[in-house]
Order: structure tokens, then C-alpha cells, then sequence
């Protein structure tokens, strides 16, 4: 099914699986969601969790192939679907077993966040529905993005689909005003005021239903804007919202321009509520969330700390954008393995009793509608209150920067790593929203300064926007970053080990920690998404800025011949090469690079001690981020 935003896709998807459940054909459902769940990583395992919960000897064939072989959720889309779906299916089946033809619903697909995955993944269906390696039905809900869209035209793909357009379209206005009136009773019913009220005429409705002109994001967010309310006032902010549509050229030259006209004036007029004083902070929070990737939510309290945001400064901000932004709070009081101390570092604990890692704590936070973020990051909707400019990418940049140089100063070094500087008693000192025991606010310190660290440095997706619109003055603030505490900080958050690992200028790779030092890898697999002009130009800005100096250590001839000492462009023009020293003085830390785009492959390390990583890399190579690799001697 194929339709624009707001049209309500997402409310047929739900609504087919949930029919398809009652009469026990589900096999399995995914719903994509901006910020939330849009990890393409993750959509097979997913599956194939939900397959195991329903099917027990699946579950068991599923479980022996994965503790066979702990890198099978790690490998490409096309492994991962192989071999936790298509294979112990085919080993069930083989027994004389079947699980019938049963369908699975992805909605959404437009909203995952990579988009050679999200052409890679109708492919892959599409191969296995012609081949009939799996015995499903497949259901696709997705906006009509163009790659999407040649995808499903390919000569291979389009005979085996069907396709339903869901238009904006007005035929769907009975639709509409019975949602509009359903949720405005219920809102009077939970009031206990009366449900006919004399100012809830039908020209009132009708008002709102021409407003929504075919898409449903309109009545669903309008309703939430009136429920904020306190108790008696609802007249009042439906006036509101009718007079923003009265003064907006509702029926004028831009509807014919845009559809969204009616939706983004009530998105305006939510903005334009929100008091002077309060609104920079706002759309500090809202910027963060826009460029942010945090796979399985936005989490709260790690936000705002990032930000220097307060839980009352959250809740306030949250209280002006309730019919936009839903902020699901974390049970009180928490509840943790009866063996952790609370008032002892997370990162002293014993690691086998720490189950999940608590970046939930303080809350989720998300946005209700994918409208409003496309709303925010276009200009010609949003005008004043884009949060694409320069000016707010700016301010977004010297926040991370103060925040990095407030934790650094906390932290200190010592023999056995990382740990609070000694005049600091506990890690709250520096949150702005601490959450009142050491053990999860030493976890909240060290992931904040880790990833606000990562965001404005050569791996993080946020610094890619600074770089082209922020000037070089500001720049040059990060070449007095600590580098060093954060490395030191990253190998204690992440562990020692092997781990799907930071994005590369936006492409996902593969880390292997040291004590030392962080090597990351992008495999040829994922090489085609790495972008090697922008690396390059980063690095050029990195040198003019002082961000970076050129390394030169003065080796023994026997490691010297085995690289190229910054040689970043050799005349063969395939190879590339740079090492440097990143920061300033006892800050800096040492970063090494290399690509090829013949044999298509990106590795990098960042270390304390040059030398020893370098050894380390030139015997191992790529081996380095096999399971099977220890560290020599």
C-alpha cells in the first residue's frame, strides 16, 4: 500500500494485523518509526523473534543455529534472513511440519533509517516469494518514495506485487468526522461535561473535517492540542484552532501547492503558543531529536542532560507540545537485580548481573506523527521555526562543546582508567538531570560523554551538518575537546570485545575495543553506502581548522615499510591513507585511517599509544573483527 503522510496507512496496517491475529493467520508485524524503530539491523531478528514466540519448534532449531553461531544477527540483511528464517523453516518443513500461509505486515518502510536497506529488503522478499523459500504474505505500507517506488518496478519484483494507492483524497471525509466526533466526545465523557454541547454544531465540524482535506495526522493531532487542556476549558483551544484555519489560506492558492497547508498552520500555531523565554530551549530538544538516531526510542534523560535540560525544564517543554510530542515516563520507583549496589558505579558492578542497560530510566520520548519532524526540517513549512538553519545548528554546536568540556572536568585519569576526579563525591555533579543514585547516574555521565563526544568528531553524523554551516571559528573549538578521556570513556561503556559499532559518516561498521585503543571497519558489504569524497573533505577541514595534526613517529624500518606514512593520496588513486594526532597536548589522542575503493574496505583506530595499535593492526588486518581474534602477546 502506497499513500503520503498522513493519510493513515499506519491505521489500516494496524488494523489488517490485528484482524489477521483474531483469525490466527499472523506470522509476524514490523512498524518502522522515525527515532524508534528504524534500525534495518534489526527488522530480521525481529522477525524471526516474533516467529519463535509463535512456533515452538521453529523456536528451537532457531536457538541451536544462533548459539552456534553468535555473529549470525551481526552479518548482512541477506544472511541474517537465510539463516534465522528461510533455513529452520526449511528444517521444519522437512520434518513434515508447516506453518501454513500466514502474512507479515511492515509498515512504515520509508521511515527506516537507511536506504540502500530499505531497497535491499523488498529484494529480498520479492526473491523469496518467487522462489518460495519462505510461505508468507507479505504486506508493505510505505510513503511513495522514489527509490522505493524503482524498486518495486523492477521487471524481477512488480509481477509478483499488487498495489494499492491510498491518495489524499476526500473521499474520505465520513472517515474523518466520525473520528473527529468520536474523539471529541470522549474527551467531554472523561470531563463529565455535556456531550452536545451548544458550541459543537455540525458547521464546527465540518470546519475541522475540511481542515483535515483527506489526511488523518489533522484530526488525530487537534484532538490531542484540545485533551491538554485542563478539564473545563475545551471551547477554548477548539476556537484556536479554528481561527488558525480561518486566517490560513485554507482554500486559497497554497492548498493547491500543498497539501500539508491546514496541518502545518496548526503546527504554527502550537509553536507560536509556546512563551519567548521558553522557546530557544525548545527547539534545542526538538533540534536534538530531528538529527538524532537512537534506535529503539529517544531516551529522555540522556537527552537532556546532553542538552543541560532539567526534568522540570523536560516536563515544561513537554506540557507546550503534548498534541505532538508523547513523553512515555519510566515506572517509579525503580527496580534493579537484587545483587547491584546502587551506590556503587554501574561500571564496577559485576557485569553478569547487568542485564539490560538503563537508557530508559527518566522516560521515552517521540513524536506522534512523522508530519511534524517533516514539517520542522523544511523551511518552506516550518519558516521561523526550521530547525535546519544555521543559526540552530549552531547553538546545538556550542551546547555539545560545553557540555564535553563540563564532564571532562569531572573525570580524571588514573592507573586503572577513567573514573570521577577526586574532588568530585559522585557522578550527579554535572547532570543536569540526575536520577539520584550513583549507579544509574554514573552510566547516564559516561554515555553522555561519550556520545556528545562522538557527535562532534570524525564518526558522528551530527558533525557532517556543523561542518558545512558552522564557521571556522567555532570550529577550531574542537581541537581543545578531551580526546583522551573520552577514548578512555568509550572502552569503558562499550567493553572490551567485538561490536556493532559507531556510524561512519552515517554507515553502521564493526568495532573492536582494546584496552588501548578502538578499531572500527567497514566491510565491503556496507562500503557502498561510505561517502569517501565527504570523508575527505572533512579531513581538509579538519587540518585547516587545527583540528588535526599531521603524525609522524619516528618507527623502526620493519613497521615503517608496512604503511604509508600520510599518504593520503597515492598516485594509483585507489588507495588512501592518513594518520594524525587528534586534540591538543595531554587532551590528544592518535587517529589512523585507510580506504580502498577498489577492494572496498574502510578501517580506522583511534589509541592512546600509536605504536602498539599500529602493531596490533598490521598483524591482524581485517582479521581484527573476526570473532575468532585475540590479542597477542
Amino acid at each position: 500500500m502506497r499513500g503520503p503522510a498522513g493519510v493513515g496507512k499506519s491505521a489500516i496496517a494496524q488494523t489488517c494485523a490485528t484482524h489477521v491475529k483474531n483469525v490466527d493467520r499472523l506470522a509476524a508485524a514490523f512498524f518502522f518509526s522515525h527515532g524508534k524503530h528504524d534500525d534495518h539491523t534489526r527488522f530480521f531478528t525481529t522477525l524471526a523473534y516474533q516467529l519463535s514466540t509463535m512456533f515452538p519448534e521453529y523456536r528451537r532449531i532457531l536457538d541451536n543455529k544462533v548459539q552456534g553461531d553468535r555473529t549470525l544477527v551481526n552479518k548482512t540483511l541477506l544472511s541474517q534472513f537465510k539463516s534465522l528464517i528461510v533455513e529452520p523453516l526449511q528444517v521444519v518443513e522437512g520434518r513434515g511440519n508447516t506453518i501454513g500461509r500466514r502474512a507479515i505486515f511492515i509498515d512504515g518502510l520509508d521511515e527506516c533509517s537507511n536506504k540502500e536497506a530499505q531497497c535491499e529488503i523488498i529484494e529480498i522478499i520479492a526473491s523469496s516469494v518467487r522462489d518460495g523459500s519462505t510461505p508468507f504474505r507479505w504486506a508493505i505500507f510505505s510513503r511513495p518514495e522514489p527509490h522505493i517506488v524503482a524498486t518495486f518496478t523492477k521487471n524481477d519484483v512488480y509481477p509478483i506485487c499488487r498495489l494499492a494507492l491510498l491518495p489524499i483524497s476526500r473521499a474520505v471525509d465520513g472517515e474523518i468526522e466520525l473520528y473527529l466526533r468520536g474523539g471529541l466526545e470522549n474527551i467531554l465523557r472523561r470531563r463529565n461535561l455535556p456531550l452536545m454541547p451548544s458550541w459543537l454544531t455540525d458547521e464546527v465540524i465540518q470546519q475541522l473535517v475540511d481542515a483535515s482535506a483527506g489526511l488523518f495526522a489533522y484530526p488525530a493531532t487537534v484532538l490531542r492540542f484540545i485533551d491538554r487542556y485542563p478539564s473545563l476549558l475545551v471551547e477554548e483551544p477548539l476556537r484556536e484552532v479554528l481561527g488558525a484555519s480561518n486566517h490560513h489560506p485554507g482554500q486559497g492558492e497554497l492548498t493547491r501547492i500543498s497539501p500539508f497547508a491546514e496541518l502545518d498552520a496548526f503546527y504554527m500555531l502550537i509553536l507560536k503558543r509556546i512563551p519567548e523565554h521558553v522557546l530557544p530551549s525548545v527547539q534545542l530538544l526538538l533540534a536534538d531529536l530531528v538529527c538524532g538516531q537512537f534506535y529503539g526510542g529517544w531516551y529522555a534523560a540522556l537527552i537532556c542532560n546532553k542538552l543541560g535540560l532539567s526534568e522540570a525544564e523536560l516536563r515544561g517543554i513537554c506540557n507546550h507540545l503534548l498534541a505532538v510530542v508523547d513523553f512515555q515516563e519510566y515506572p517509579r520507583p525503580l527496580r534493579f537485580d537484587e545483587r547491584i549496589n546502587t551506590e556503587v558505579s554501574y561500571y564496577l558492578q559485576e557485569s553478569s548481573i547487568l542485564y539490560n542497560r538503563p537508557h530508559a530510566v527518566g522516560g521515552m520520548l517521540s513524536f506522534h506523527h512523522k508530519s511534524f519532524y517533516d514539517f520542522l526540517v523544511d523551511p518552506n513549512r516550518s519558516a521561523t521555526f526550521c530547525l535546519t538553519t544555521p543559526t540552530v545548528r549552531e547553538q546545538r554546536f556550542h551546547r555539545y562543546v560545553q557540555t564535553q568540556h563540563a564532564y571532562a572536568q569531572t573525570l580524571a585519569i588514573s592507573k586503572t582508567g577513567l573514573g570521577l576526579a577526586p574532588n568530585v563525591p559522585n557522578s550527579s555533579i554535572s547532570l543536569s538531570y540526575p536520577q539520584g543514585n550513583e549507579f544509574i547516574d554514573s552510566f547516564i555521565k559516561f554515555w553522555v560523554f561519550t556520545q556528545t563526544t562522538v557527535d562532534l568528531s570524525h564518526n558522528g553524523q551530527p558533525l557532517l551538518d556543523f561542518l558545512e554551516r558552522i564557521p571556522s571559528s567555532s570550529l577550531q573549538m574542537l581541537a581543545d575537546l578531551d580526546y583522551r578521556k573520552y577514548l578512555l570513556a568509550e572502552i569503558t561503556v562499550t567493553g572490551l570485545g567485538l561490536w556493532e559499532g559507531h556510524s561512519i559518516l552515517g554507515t553502521r561498521g564493526l568495532d573492536r575495543v582494546t584496552p588501548s585503543a578502538l578499531f572500527s571497519s567497514l566491510p565491503s558489504t556496507r562500503f557502498e553506502a561510505f561517502d569517501c569524497d565527504a570523508f575527505l573533505r572533512m579531513v581538509d577541514k579538519f587540518e585547516k581548522s587545527g583540528i588535526v595534526k599531521p603524525y609522524h613517529p619516528k618507527l623502526p624500518s620493519r613497521v615503517a615499510s608496512v604503511y604509508r606514512a600520510f599518504s593520503r593520496r597515492p598516485s594509483e588513486g585507489k588507495f588512501f591513507c592518513g594518520q594524525y594526532k587528534l586534540g591538543r597536548g595531554e587532551k590528544a589522542i592518535y587517529w589512523y585511517w585507510e580506504f580502498d575503493t577498489e577492494q572496498r574496505y574502510f578501517r580506522e583506530f583511534d589509541t592512546l599509544d600509536f605504536m602498539e595499535a599500529m602493531r596490533i593492526y598490521q598483524a591482524a588486518k581485517e582479521d581484527l573483527w573476526t570473532p575468532s581474534w585475540t590479542s597477542p602477546p
